[in-house]
């Protein structure tokens, strides 16, 4: 400790003791009288101090110090949070938009099958049903082809940059074509109502 704040330190110990003294001297001789007044006066002065300053001030400290901790948890957890964001977004990309819902599907399926020479024998009506805040959209399909172009074709579907799957596959021998078969499959997408989907 600095020698100047040492010497300050040691001048109001020594008022204090002297004090202390002092009041005890008063005390032992008089007794409480003398110190009636002051008390009086001193000790709701003190409680409407309490009420008026340190109360409020508990508080609100208590207020900060939960909002604190609330902010170090975030902090904790916002990396992970970035993370999952992130992960969201790509997903979301894989995704098609709710303003091609209509068309989407169908333009996949017949530019694909016209690039392997398939040609369809019958292909449904689309069905949509909505699970949360997501539409599935789904389509029945009918082609007759023989088993390597099968293949190729589901191969180029399911490796779509957009989430495609194939949910239903039948197949069976054409037999009025030996080498063919007659295949019913159904594809499946998901769309988000929201538009955060695309590629």
């Amino acid at each position: 400790m600095p020698p100047a704040i040492a010497a300050i330190a040691q001048k109001l110990l020594s008022f204090f003791k002297d004090m202390w003294d002092n009041t005890m001297m008063i005390y032992g001789e008089k007794g409480i009288e003398p110190f009636k007044k002051p008390l009086i006066v001193a000790v709701p002065t003190l409680i409407i101090l309490y009420a008026a300053v340190y109360s409020p001030l508990g508080t609100r400290l208590s207020a900060a110090r939960s909002h604190m901790e609330s902010l170090q948890v975030i902090a904790q957890h916002a990396g992970e949070y970035e993370d999952a964001k992130t992960r969201l977004s790509a997903y979301q990309r894989r995704l098609p938009l709710i303003k091609d819902k209509d068309e989407w599907l169908n333009f996949l399926i017949t530019n694909s099958a016209k690039a392997y020479g398939i040609s369809f024998e019958g292909m449904g009506a689309q069905k949509e049903t909505e699970v949360g805040n997501f539409v599935v959209v789904s389509r029945d399909v009918s082609v007759t082809t023989n088993y390597a172009t099968l293949g190729k074709w589901m191969a180029d579907i399911e490796n779509s940059p957009i989430l495609i799957r194939i949910v239903e596959l039948n197949m069976r021998r054409d037999q009025s074509n030996p080498g063919l078969i007659k295949v019913n499959f159904k594809l499946s997408t998901i769309i988000p109502k929201f538009q955060g989907g695309g590629s």
